[in-house]
């Protein structure tokens, strides 16, 4: 068989509402050398057989069927699967613009160093409406202390990667609940790759309110363990930068508890964990922190948390 461009790696588990539009997203790409190898979890439902549905009509399609194991070990048997020079991930509820591939293989064709690619993110509601939103992310010069404190990418739906590179850096941590993505991404960080964003939206996130990302006490424990896997990989760093981390996550954590569970106490709360773990974030990030903190406490200030949406 003749070796793709591209491998997409669609882990899938319980996904049937969502997965066909998915799966019409990848098989829409302008760019026709690819395959889409979906890795159904242990699917309860009947996503399993809608994908083998699909792969009827959808030659490049191979569906892997595994006991449920969690999408860090699903991302893991894509990539173990994928036969192509590029991988793409794409999850089953999330959608790419046509031309998605097609950028992303014009930039590592155009910069021989570029190891990881990604796409600014346009946000959708759980019921596919466009929210009007998009990320802000930094695209260039990405170091591996700024992974530390966040993931510029937003979804791994929105990223590229060099098989040279994934074979430098390893695969997901299977260990991990929530931020598998990050840890992983610290450690492609770590390597001689350059990890770059494109600043055109051709990815539409899913934004779900019952998700993982909606339980913020979780998050932050998530987030500690993998800040101890990277004080592990990279001591000094993380001593170096490992506080201004934490503060730029408590911070996260207070705008999503105002933009999800519209509470300002918890907003309250993690905006002074911030202030406290790392004081300095005031004066390295004044818009972000002020914004955050006067939408926290100061009722009314619509116009401030739109800035704080943005920022």
């Amino acid at each position: 068989m003749k070796t793709p461009r591209f491998s997409i790696v669609i882990p899938c588990y319980n996904c049937s509402s969502t997965i066909v539009e998915t799966l019409k997203s990848a098989s829409a790409q302008t760019i026709r050398d690819i395959e889409i190898i979906v890795i159904d979890d242990g699917s309860t439902d009947e996503s399993a057989e809608i994908v083998a549905r699909y792969a009827q009509s959808e030659p490049r399609l191979r569906l892997v069927r595994q006991a449920n194991a969690g999408v860090s070990a699903s991302r893991n048997r894509g990539m173990t699967e994928a036969r192509g020079s590029l991988i793409a991930f794409l999850d089953s509820d999330d959608l790419w613009d046509p031309r998605y591939l097609e950028t992303h293989s014009q930039r590592f064709e155009a910069d021989p160093s570029l190891g990881l690619s990604f796409s600014v993110a346009r946000i959708m509601r759980a019921d596919g409406q466009d929210t009007g939103q998009i990320s802000r992310p930094k695209l260039h010069d990405l170091t591996p202390a700024e992974m530390l404190a966040t993931n510029p990418c937003t979804t791994t739906s929105a990223i590229v990667v060099r098989r040279a590179t994934l074979d430098e850096a390893g695969l997901f941590d299977t260990s991990l609940r929530r931020a598998e993505d990050q840890e992983w991404l610290f450690r492609v960080a770590l390597t001689k790759w350059k990890i770059e964003g494109d600043a055109e939206p051709l990815v539409s996130y899913r934004q779900s309110v019952g998700g993982l990302s909606s339980n913020l006490p979780a998050m932050y424990d998530s987030f500690e363990e993998m800040l101890a896997k990277a004080r592990r990989l990279n001591p000094a760093l993380v001593d170096q930068h490992g506080k201004i981390a934490s503060a730029r996550m408590l911070r996260y954590l207070a705008r999503r508890a105002l933009r999800v569970d519209h509470s300002r106490a918890r907003a309250q709360h993690y905006v002074i964990r911030a202030l406290r773990e790392g004081p300095a974030i005031i004066l390295l990030e004044p818009k972000q922190t002020l914004a955050t903190l006067i939408a926290a406490f100061v009722p009314g200030c619509d116009y401030l948390f739109n800035i704080m949406r943005k920022a």
